[in-house]
């Protein structure tokens, strides 16, 4: 009786672990899953960036229509940039100017004797962090003298 108990026992102790490991599991890859989709809204926001530039490169945005247009759409980005935020999802900001190799990927450099190296000239692309992990490097141009 005392045999049959503890192999009952160790019967429920193997299910439990397993199924805990089945649990974790199930909790990384709902996590990866949610990664791509924040992915595929960050690139919405890429397009609302890229489109805006558009805009203001060909002076598209001089008329009073145009400026409260624009201004919609502005708000739809904002929109978007709260509700990544509520999700842990952050912009990667560079508050001392400088790439950092974990965070960014330099896409380009140019001379700036103004500067020292590796001082940002420009972010090309925002980074995103989502609850303190990378979800996507920035791309940067820095300074190489």
């Amino acid at each position: 009786m005392f045999e049959e108990i503890e192999n009952k026992l160790s019967d429920i102790l193997k299910s439990n672990k397993m199924l805990s490991c089945e649990l974790e599991e199930n909790q990384v890859k709902s996590e990866k899953d949610k990664d791509e989709i924040f992915l595929d809204v960050i690139s919405i926001l890429d397009v609302f960036t890229r489109e805006e530039k558009v805009i203001a490169d060909h002076s598209w945005n001089q008329s009073e229509d145009s400026q409260k247009a624009i201004k919609r759409l502005t708000n739809v980005k904002k929109k978007i940039g709260t509700m990544l935020g509520k999700h842990g999802v952050k912009k990667i900001l560079f508050e001392d100017g400088f790439s950092n190799d974990d965070l960014c990927t330099v896409t380009d450099t140019e001379p700036a004797p103004e500067h020292q190296n590796g001082y940002i000239l420009s972010v090309e692309k925002e980074g995103y962090t989502r609850n303190g992990n990378l979800l996507r490097r920035a791309e940067v141009v820095i300074v190489k003298n």
